[in-house]
């Protein structure tokens, strides 16, 4: 008696597990056979993420100088101008003669970009890629912020 009352059991277990595979199965068939396999239409979807879609380079700002605030200037100047500014601080160094463009993943025209858009030359952009900041350029403000665009021109 209780051996037939357990075979009756397992037998009802493999059956509803074949109920299963075939379930399955017949989805896995049935999906496959109607997949869509025409793209319907691509849309642009870049102004309706983001009211500036010239936010694409993603900077830090460093002080590298004893001018309390010079930070804080150049990133509203870069914002204004569509720049992402992801953080602002100081620079390890209170010492830096000239503003700096750090090229952080290896594409120099966005370092370029923001060089122009400050007023920095061009020879004061350096490279020093790190994937890790999650940043496409850092710029180090130095002594001559004065003589650069964010203290020369007011902000529209």
């Amino acid at each position: 008696m209780k051996n037939s009352f357990l075979t009756y059991i397992l037998n009802g277990a493999i059956i509803l597990f074949l109920i299963l595979v075939v379930y399955f199965g017949f989805s896995f068939v049935n999906n496959s056979i109607k997949s869509d396999k025409s793209i319907k239409e691509i849309t642009d979807t870049t102004k309706s993420i983001t009211s500036q879609p010239n936010l694409t380079i993603q900077l830090d700002v460093q002080n590298g100088t004893s001018e309390n605030g010079a930070a804080s200037k150049f990133t509203e100047y870069l914002r204004k101008n569509g720049i992402d500014v992801v953080e602002i601080g100081n620079y390890k160094s209170k010492d830096i003669d000239k503003t700096l463009i750090i090229d952080r993943v290896g594409d120099r025209n966005k370092a370029k970009r923001v060089a122009v858009l400050l007023g920095v030359s061009e020879r004061n952009i350096i490279e020093q890629t790190n994937n890790s900041l999650y940043l496409d350029v850092s710029v180090v403000i130095g002594k001559d912020f004065s003589e650069l665009k964010p203290y020369k021109e007011k902000i529209k």
